[in-house]
This record gives C-alpha cells, sequence and structure tokens, in this order.
C-alpha cells in the first residue's frame, strides 16, 4: 500500500479534528475526510469506524485523501459526501437536463 503524506496540519488541529470523528459530527460531514493508514481507506467524519488516532490522516476534500493513496471507505460512502464538488455537478448538470427537456428541447429535434 503506498500513502502519500497528508498536508501538514497542526497536532492540536489532528486532535480536534479526531474528537470530530470520536463524536461523529455531522456538521463536518463533507468537510472534513478521515484517511486511515492501516486499511488504506479514507472514511467521512459519521463513519461508525473508529480508527486510532496514530493511524489517522486528515484532508478537507475527498480529491485530496485520494490523491494522497486512499480509497473510499465502503461503508460511509466518503466519495457521496454532502459539499463534494463531484457529487454536486451532477446533481446540477441533471437539474439543467431537467429544465431543458420540461423547457420543450425535445419537441425541436425533427
Amino acid at each position: 500500500m503506498n500513502i502519500a503524506p497528508a498536508a501538514p496540519i497542526s497536532e492540536f488541529d489532528q486532535r480536534a479534528l479526531y474528537e470530530v470523528l470520536r463524536s461523529r459530527d455531522r456538521r463536518f460531514d463533507g468537510r472534513v475526510f478521515i484517511g486511515v493508514k492501516t486499511t488504506g481507506i479514507y472514511c467521512r467524519p459519521v463513519c461508525p469506524h473508529m480508527p486510532k488516532i496514530e493511524n489517522c490522516t486528515f484532508h478537507l476534500h475527498a480529491a485530496a485523501a485520494e490523491k494522497a493513496g486512499f480509497r473510499p471507505c465502503l461503508v460511509c460512502r466518503p466519495e457521496l459526501a454532502p459539499g463534494d464538488a463531484k457529487v454536486e455537478a451532477g446533481s446540477k448538470l441533471a437539474r439543467l437536463a431537467l429544465r431543458r427537456i420540461e423547457d420543450g428541447a425535445l419537441n425541436e429535434i425533427n
């Protein structure tokens, strides 16, 4: 398993973020992601899994965790977290397509 080091986060911030993980604070869902060095996965702070602090790295974006070599947790699905740009872009595109269809865009294809 090849896990790249995360951007430096102070020890104080690491402990605060670990408390977010321990409390499963939903306010941080989609705002912080936890990489687990021993498993090679990354999770949302609401995930039921509880790694030891020494095995955790913290990332501000799902993409940063993936760039560091972590893969998404199959339990909490961090790639679908609220606030994730990829998911929001897909939703925005779907809304735009629906609006165009409702405005008659398909009627013009004759």
